[in-house]
């Protein structure tokens, strides 16, 4: 009767001592968080209750209200086979963890210690546990642990050894850490807010939302404008359709942005008729899209030029309709390198 007792309640204080003398470093927390724990729990019973050891099942709710402390109400079912036939143990309990500040290796140590109702097929007890254990985390919200507790049956005065162990998934995030904002050093004026101070500031007034170096200048970006023009023709014909106008006035828009760049219009044929008749075809297609912009936008006829190419240049088969209307075209490719400033992020 005694040798069991000992034995439990000395397990479970050195397994606690000994965590304790392990620890090296913080434990993670878990403060103001729900959780859950599925579990499994293995009894190894008092001989006053004529069964030796069984395994059943567990789950537990809690909530941790500091940083060290939770609260966890736990549900457990064990089916017992004693030495008057099947008995059936069902118990609540309430325990208190008290997670410690140190780990060992990836382990963190806990002690756990609480109060319960034990209700047998026959009788009940009222329970008091004592123990220690160990968690492993996997993540922010899932960990395992495991511990070894005794058990004191008040009404039954019986002493009874527990191994639990399962996974706590942990609900919602973990609070952010409280941060101390350091003082702030003394700040340099900074007319313009570009984050170089006058003293530095080799460019006053640079716009907030620019770049700037560590003289206060604007970072230059270069960059590639282009744009291109494709206008399609009927056969032997050298008018414009007003489908084109919309991308005709767009290739005017980009004169207009960038007074460096000079347009060159390429008219073409496809390969029905004479070279020579299909040159001048093609030179009245090239013309006719010139046209389009002076007239019609308003640019500059110093800026374009245009010249006709003929059936040279195939873009597509003349084999066929389709290739030929392809081929019955006026284009032009149009780029500048421009440089504007980089913006912040």
């Amino acid at each position: 009767m005694i040798t069991k007792p000992l034995r439990a309640i000395g397990l479970a204080a050195a397994m606690a001592s000994g965590l304790l003398a392990l620890g090296v470093q913080s434990a993670a927390a878990d403060e103001g968080r729900f959780y859950i724990v599925p579990g499994v729990q293995w009894m190894d019973f008092d001989s006053t209750r004529q069964s030796d050891h069984e395994t059943g099942y567990s789950l537990g709710a809690g909530y941790g209200l500091s940083e060290h402390v939770s609260t966890e109400l736990t549900y457990s079912r064990i089916n017992m086979n004693t030495l008057a036939g099947r008995d059936r143990l069902r118990a609540l309990r309430l325990d208190v963890l008290y997670n410690v500040s140190n780990e060992i290796g990836d382990f963190s140590p806990f002690f756990v210690a609480g109060l319960g109702d034990t209700k047998f097929d026959t009788n009940h007890d009222t329970t008091a546990n004592l123990g220690a254990g160990v968690k492993y985390r996997f993540s922010d919200r899932v960990e395992w642990r495991a511990a070894a507790r005794t058990f004191y049956g008040f009404d039954d005065k019986t002493y009874d050894f527990g191994i639990d162990t399962g996974l706590v998934f942990h609900l919602g995030a973990a609070p952010a850490p409280a941060t101390v904002e350091p003082t702030p050093a003394p700040v340099e004026r900074d007319s313009d807010g570009d984050g170089v101070p006058d003293s530095r500031d080799d460019c006053p007034n640079t716009p907030r939302n620019y770049a700037v170096d560590d003289r206060g200048c604007p970072i230059m970006l270069e960059e590639v404008a282009r744009i291109t023009l494709d206008v399609q023709f009927d056969f032997d014909m050298a008018v414009v359709k007003p489908e084109y106008f919309d991308d005709i006035r767009q290739v005017a828009d980009f004169l207009s942005e960038h007074d460096d760049v000079m347009a060159e219009l390429g008219g073409h044929t496809d390969s029905v008729g004479t070279d020579e008749y299909n040159l001048g075809l093609s030179e009245r297609r090239a013309n006719a899209v010139r046209d389009v912009l002076i007239e019609r936008f308003n640019v500059n006829p110093a800026r374009i030029s245009a010249r006709g190419y003929g059936e040279s240049q195939p873009v597509a088969t003349n084999d066929t309709s389709a290739g030929r209307a392809e081929n019955r075209r006026v284009e032009s490719v149009m780029s500048t390198t421009v440089q504007r400033p980089q913006l912040r992020n």
